[in-house]
């Protein structure tokens, strides 16, 4: 009787041990599977925030353009007005932008602080585009990290319980299941916590 009580005990723990691998194995994928989506995500979200930044900066130069093209017109529109050539000047005034234009009914104009902010806004807007992008993919880059350490931690886990299976000392059998079973609540632990 006893020799059975003995192979059910024996039993019970390679079942353990077996549910342990099987629960670690699934932990340590997952965890991997994840990590690899938030790398991807991070990848794609950060070239594509550099190209944003990239555009952002053509048009902060596109802009500045603008603004010269702007600044020779006033300058020719205000020469040909002080030598009373109306033809002249109309026809500088109407190669402004409509910024500029708008800028000469403010009292604080022309080319004013509004002006500028008109010019430079769709620049500026791409540019926090790829400022807020680049930040998500950095954000996403950590979450990959912090699911490679569950990674780790579940591996780790799993190493232990297939040491544990080979084992015969009972003691050092329980101990290794021990620390698996902590490794995988560090590892189920960190997955929670990624985020």
């Amino acid at each position: 009787m006893e020799t059975n009580d003995n192979l059910s005990s024996e039993n019970q723990v390679e079942w353990s041990i077996a549910a342990l691998i099987a629960i670690l194995s699934i932990l340590t994928a997952s965890n991997a599977y994840y990590s690899n989506i938030e790398d991807s995500n991070s990848n794609h979200n950060y070239f594509t925030s550099q190209s944003i930044i990239v555009e952002a900066n053509s048009l902060y130069l596109e802009a500045n353009q603008a603004i010269i093209y702007d600044l020779n017109a006033y300058d020719s529109y205000y020469l040909a007005d002080l030598e009373g050539n109306d033809t002249r000047a109309e026809f500088y005034f109407s190669g402004l932008s409509d910024s500029a234009i708008a800028s000469f009914n403010r009292s604080s104009g022309p080319f004013d602080d509004q002006y500028y902010d008109e010019m430079y806004s769709f620049a500026s807007e791409r540019e926090g585009e790829g400022i807020a992008l680049a930040e998500k993919a950095e954000a996403e880059n950590k979450a990959s990290d912090e699911f490679q350490l569950a990674v780790l931690f579940s591996a780790v886990g799993l190493s232990l319980t297939g040491w544990a299976s080979v084992i015969s000392s009972t003691k050092l059998k329980f101990t290794f299941m021990g620390s698996s079973v902590v490794a995988l609540g560090l590892s189920v632990l960190q997955s929670l916590s990624v985020g």
